[in-house]
Formats: C-alpha cells, structure tokens, sequence
C-alpha cells in the first residue's frame, strides 16, 4: 500500500484514522501543524496528505500552493466539516473532499484509490476563496 501523511490538530482523531489506514496496509505518518507538513513530504515517500482543515480559509490555499511547488507533490484529501470545504477543495484541486465528521473506513476507501489509480495533480485557483466563486477550467 502507500504512505500516508496525516494533518490533523486532534490527537484522539488522527490516532483513530492512522490506526485505520495502518490496519488496511498502509504506512501513515502524522503532524499536527501545517508547518510540520512540507519538510515531511520534502524527505520523500508520501503517497497522499490527508488534511483536516477546521476552517479551510485559514492557510490551506498556501499550504497547496507550497505542495504543489514540490517535485513529486502527492494529493491532497481535504476533510473538513465547514460550508465552504467543497468549493475550497475544488479550487485547490483536491484529489478527493471528505466531509467531516467522516467514518475511518472512508478514509480508508480514499487512500486505497488515490494510491492505487493516477490522481489528478494539485490544482490552484487564483482565486480569494471567500469571495465569489468562478468556474474552474
């Protein structure tokens, strides 16, 4: 299976998705803050980031913008529980949206597709996401 890696600030709810995508063969690492994110990917090996954005505005655009920057950048998941998730997601080209709160297993279904079928790349938008939307060519 793939490497992934975890970006959750909720201890209680990372431990239970690592145990979950261990327990289906993958190998999964963990951070806690979206600064801790690209020197994880820089070192090699992430197969998916799996990102829990409480508030989607707050940085996740950068943070997509500085993983799409690197060589081999793998998908981002987006999970998140806010209204505006969906069309956050979509404007950073996320590989998958998965509202929260969400079942392991469903991160599980995610990883196991993204890790073994091609993924469309990180796709960024310029774009203020709290303003209007556009259509995404």
């Amino acid at each position: 299976m793939g490497s992934i890696l975890i970006v959750e600030a909720d201890p209680a709810i990372s431990d239970q998705w690592a145990a979950a995508l261990s327990a289906a063969g993958h190998s999964v690492l963990t951070a806690m803050l979206t600064r801790e994110v690209l020197p994880i990917i820089r070192e090699g090996g992430i197969d998916a980031v799996v990102i829990d954005a409480y508030d989607p505005r707050v940085g996740i655009i950068e943070l997509a913008r500085s993983i799409e920057a690197l060589p081999d950048a793998p998908p981002i998941v987006l999970v998140s529980g806010s209204p505006e998730a969906p069309e956050i997601s979509a404007r950073i080209g996320a590989a998958a949206f998965v509202p929260k709160p969400c079942d392991p297993a469903e991160l599980v279904a995610v990883a196991n597709r993204l890790v073994g079928g091609a993924v469309r790349p990180v796709r960024i938008v310029e774009d203020d996401p709290t303003g209007p939307s556009r259509p995404l060519i």
